[in-house]
């Protein structure tokens, strides 16, 4: 493999416009997939001829993916490179969620559906690409650009499919994410290897000679030693144990409140609060414009506050709000929620892979935000599970509430990680 050049660590305001564009982009169309699969879902079941237990089942098995698909993809970031692993995830979304419009039958979709979920990887790809070309004054408003692409995404999406869905034409939707190929070829072109990930792969390419003692002149600061180590090892390692650790927990406690707003949300407000399904749908929407602006809030409070300090305030608010959903109320009562649940609830992760990309050094970046995001992803694989026993029993009114004590208990956790300063140089905060 050649490895890139260390280019000039000075970003210019022209490429890094061109950078924020791209990779904002890939996460706005990483979103189609999982909305398409929702919206469209009445429709795949009648044309496959399945039931909703079994299309349920293909929605969490994508999730599943998902998780491996982060397991996987972190260390080969730290071995590959940043933005090769971009360009392969933009095309992974053509090849999975976009041949999900030539399905003929359940065996196509069973395994188009499972492998779809490796295009949730984008987000912390992009996340990383960003966060090591940012400038340490921006980089938590750039981040939460970026993170807010998903909301757009979800909204662009279902504008789209509130056209072409009452005339059966599901396959349009999945034809849409084609889109990234176009994406992934500019990108190839018109981006670069972050400075400090070029370093850190030359390093681990003269893995021989540090093992041997020989010393390798560094610019970042990043510790030659620990980086030729492998990157499983790094991030549970002393010095990174702990915050591994307590970020995972965090993830996927507070992520279970997402799972049950947005997979079992609707049949909520349907069975608890009497709403009509076309009004439970657009609580979901009003849900999605207010997570955007949330998660861009977010980011920008975060250069001018620890974000991990900003993430257990927004989330114990996030956990309030989710424990008033057990007050039955109107449409107009839902609605409001929604849109205090998508500021906090969702719109939280605008700081959020900012934390987890100030959390892990250079060398084991990669691996460690994407060991994280893999945890974090596990809510959705049981929170749908979980929230349907619960309404099965009658007992409806327990899921917010079980919600919003995973959220509190996940930001009492997350009171013992670091307390990474703003504005500040990566390698400064690994030291």
């Amino acid at each position: 493999m050649q490895l890139p050049e260390t280019p000039s660590a000075t970003v210019s305001r022209r490429y890094l416009t061109t950078l924020m564009v791209i990779v904002t982009l890939g996460v706005l169309i990483s979103a189609f997939d999982s909305v398409a699969r929702n919206d469209a879902l009445p429709l795949i079941l009648k044309y496959l001829h399945m039931n909703i237990a079994a299309g349920g089942m293909v929605l969490s098995a994508g999730f599943i993916a998902t998780t491996l698909g982060n397991l996987f993809v972190g260390p080969i970031m730290d071995r590959l490179g940043r933005k090769r692993v971009f360009v392969f995830s933009l095309i992974a979304i053509a090849i999975t969620s976009g041949f999900t419009a030539f399905i003929q039958n359940v065996i196509e979709y069973v395994l188009v559906g499972f492998f779809s979920g490796v295009v949730l990887t984008v987000i912390e790809i992009g996340n990383v690409l960003v966060a090591e070309e940012a400038p340490k004054q921006t980089r938590g408003l750039l981040s939460g650009i970026v993170t807010a692409g998903f909301p757009m995404g979800t909204i662009v999406i279902g504008l789209v499919g509130a056209v072409v869905l009452p005339s059966g034409n599901w396959r349009l939707l999945f034809l849409l994410s084609f889109s990234s190929i176009l994406l992934a070829i500019i990108a190839q072109f018109a981006l670069r290897e972050p400075p400090r990930s070029a370093e850190a792969l030359r390093i681990k390419h003269e893995r021989a000679r540090i093992q041997r003692g020989e010393h390798i002149a560094t610019t970042f600061g990043i510790d030659e030693d620990k980086a030729v180590r492998m990157e499983w090892s790094q991030i549970f390692a002393p010095d990174l144990r702990k915050q591994t650790i307590v970020t995972s927990l965090f993830g996927v406690l507070v992520n279970f409140a997402v799972g049950f707003v947005l997979v079992i949300g609707v049949e909520y407000f349907v069975l608890y609060d009497h709403l009509g399904i076309a009004a439970a749908s657009l609580a979901l929407t009003v849900e999605g414009v207010f997570t955007l602006v949330g998660e861009i809030v977010a980011g920008w409070l975060a250069d001018r506050w620890p974000s991990r300090n900003l993430l257990i305030v927004w989330n114990l608010i996030g956990a309030v709000i989710v424990a008033l959903f057990a007050v039955r109320g109107s449409a107009v009562w839902i609605y409001v929620l929604m849109a205090a649940f998508g500021f906090f609830g969702q719109g939280y992760q605008g700081t959020w892979w900012r934390y987890l990309n100030d959390s892990f050094p250079t060398r084991a970046r990669g691996t460690g935000s994407a060991f994280v995001t893999a945890v974090y992803f596990f809510g959705f694989i049981f929170a749908p599970t979980m929230y349907g026993e619960i309404l099965n029993s009658g007992h409806l009114i327990r899921a917010p509430l079980v919600s919003a004590a995973f959220v509190v208990v996940g930001s009492l956790i997350l009171l013992a990680g670091r307390v990474i300063p703003p504005r500040r140089e990566l390698e400064e905060l690994a030291t």
